[in-house]
Formats: structure tokens, C-alpha cells, sequence
């Protein structure tokens, strides 16, 4: 009788012990590790999606009429405020919601993140380059890995990714572990750099330059890596084509646009991408003619590497203003 006791509390005891785990790890999972408050406290892929928040809470939703999706080549060429300026608008009628790494599928989740809240949009920039586009390893993004949910993961399974996507998708904490435990590694050694303040427009554009990114060297790697196993026919391009459908669906006018790139850059492409540019390019028209927008391709002409670029395909300060004026002479002005 005494031992049939013994394992009866035993028994309720390792029961309680678990429900305490699953409650705590329950609670973790809702406001920790799916809170982008948490990730906003370091700099980074998905904590800028945090400072792009704080971003926007601060701006007047009502009074937004236009905006800039792409990735950091937009970031850092095209400024709210001298776009503003150039175009005679008022500063908060432009956003640029432009994110480090972007890609077609965290473009379009962006957009959905924010377009319910913006009644007199009338008119998009979407600033592309052919990473955006190439599907390959998009289940290894971490940006994927945050914004998809179960259908979209399954677009991208296959017999080496299954687990990781499936458990990912029920456990964030174990979806955005190297995140999170890259952040905890940094705050116990005091290396966690604090995150970039918000500011008006959307975020702070990089202005900083590495003189060995300037070189042919850097765009021929550059180049290598947005051509790695290049895909167009995945969902990052049906992601540019579910934006662009969206966009149309509200009346929203669409201008797409390639921003420029060093020449150096552009050689280094050209030469030994120059199939799956013209590829890209193609695909990138037709879709865009398809949902009634206009694409086009901007010059560098009177643009260098040495002069206006911080490296081979990201423009200074100077050529981001040469750049927001030009853009916004031609494609903003009411």
C-alpha cells in the first residue's frame, strides 16, 4: 500500500513537471520567440523588421500616398527625404519600406504586414535585382523561415528539409534558434550591438565603406552568389507576381524599376550571367506589363565606383542623392 502511494505521487509529480514545462515553454513561444520586439533588440535580419515598425507607428498612415519596396540597394538610394523634396510632397506621404536582404517573398510579406494600413496609397516603387528573384535555398532565409507559414513550407519541402520546416513551424524557438542563441552568445560576452534608432520614412540606409568592396573581385563574388543555382520558377517570383496582383487589385499604380550598379558590377554579370540576366529581365516585363505597371531599367551613366558607390552594387550618400532626385523627377512628381 505504501509503495502504491509512493508511485501514485510519483507518478502526479512527474505529470505536474511536464504540464510546468509545457506552460513555460508555451509562454516563451508566444512572447519571446514569435515576438519581433525580442529580435528588435539586436541588429540584424530580423530584428530591422522591429526598427521598421517602430518606423512606422510614427508615421501618418493616412497621409502615406506613396511608397518603395526592395531590398538594401533601395535602402540606400532611395531617401524619403530627398525624394520629398526633388517631388515637391510632403515628407509624410512617402515610405520607403525597404529591408537588408530582401527578397521577392519578404518584400511581399512586408507589404501584407502594412498595406490595410495605408487607405490613400496610389502609387509603388519596386526596386528588383536578380537575388530577389532566385528561389534557390529559399528555405535556409531566415526571413522565409520567420514569415512562413504552413503552405508555403510545403511549396519548398523536400526530402532533406522536411523536419527542419515542419518543426520550425510549430516552434519558433526552434525555427529562429541561430538567431536567438547568436544574440545570447553576444549579450554574455558583451558583444550584442544595440539596434539602429528608428527614424522617419523607414529605415537608416548604410553609409558606411570597406575599400575591398570596391574592387572587380568583390563584384565577380557578388555576382556568384545572386546567380548560385538561379531559379526563377519559385515561389520568390511567385511572390513578385502575388504583390504586383495585389497592387493592381486596389488601383495602386506600379512602377517597377533596377536600380543602378557599379559598371564594374554590371560587367562582372554580363559576363558570365548574361543568359539568366536577360532571363530575369524578361520574366521581370512580362509580369509587370501583365498587372499594368512599367519596368525599366535605369542608366549609371555618370555614375562610379570610386565616386558614388559605398561598394560594387550599393551607391554613398552623393550617388543616393543623384539617385532619390532622378527617381523622384521622373516618377513621383504629382
Amino acid at each position: 500500500m505504501h509503495s502504491f502511494i509512493f508511485n501514485f505521487k510519483s507518478y502526479w509529480r512527474h505529470k505536474l513537471g511536464l504540464l510546468i514545462l509545457l506552460i513555460l515553454f508555451t509562454t516563451l513561444e508566444l512572447t519571446v520567440f514569435r515576438n519581433l520586439n525580442f529580435y528588435g533588440q539586436s541588429s540584424g535580419f530580423i530584428g530591422q523588421l522591429d526598427t521598421l515598425q517602430e518606423s512606422f507607428s510614427h508615421a501618418k498612415k493616412q497621409n502615406i500616398t506613396y511608397a518603395v519596396f526592395g531590398d538594401s540597394q533601395s535602402l540606400d538610394a532611395l531617401r524619403p527625404d530627398l525624394m520629398a523634396a526633388e517631388a515637391n510632397l510632403e515628407k509624410d506621404s512617402l515610405f520607403n519600406f525597404s529591408i537588408t536582404g530582401g527578397k521577392a517573398y519578404d518584400i511581399y510579406h512586408t507589404y501584407l504586414t502594412y498595406r490595410n494600413q495605408m487607405p490613400a496609397l496610389k502609387k509603388v516603387i519596386i526596386v528588383v535585382n536578380e537575388h530577389q528573384l532566385n528561389s534557390s535555398a529559399i528555405d535556409e532565409d531566415i526571413k522565409f523561415r520567420y514569415y512562413a507559414g504552413l503552405k508555403d513550407r510545403f511549396k519548398v519541402m523536400n526530402k532533406n528539409n522536411y523536419g527542419e520546416l515542419l518543426i520550425g513551424w510549430g516552434s519558433k524557438a526552434f525555427d529562429m534558434r541561430t538567431i536567438w542563441s547568436k544574440m545570447l552568445d553576444q549579450f554574455i560576452t558583451g558583444k550584442l550591438k544595440a539596434p539602429p534608432k528608428w527614424q522617419p520614412g523607414g529605415l537608416q540606409a548604410e553609409t558606411y565603406t570597406i575599400p575591398q568592396n570596391k574592387s572587380i573581385s568583390y563584384a565577380k563574388s557578388t555576382a556568384d552568389r545572386w546567380f548560385k543555382d538561379f531559379d526563377l520558377n519559385g515561389l520568390q517570383a511567385d511572390s513578385f507576381q502575388r504583390l504586383l496582383a495585389d497592387l493592381k487589385s486596389r488601383g495602386v499604380e506600379i512602377t517597377v524599376l533596377k536600380i543602378p550598379r557599379s559598371e564594374e558590377f554590371e560587367t562582372a554579370v554580363k559576363e558570365k550571367y548574361g543568359e539568366q540576366q536577360r532571363e530575369f529581365d524578361q520574366q521581370v516585363k512580362a509580369l509587370t506589363d501583365l498587372y499594368g505597371g512599367t519596368y525599366y531599367i535605369m542608366s549609371n551613366a555618370g555614375l562610379t565606383l570610386q565616386d558614388d558607390f559605398r561598394d560594387t552594387n550599393h551607391v554613398n550618400p552623393k550617388g543616393a542623392s543623384i539617385i532619390s532626385r532622378n527617381v523622384a523627377r521622373l516618377w513621383l512628381r504629382p
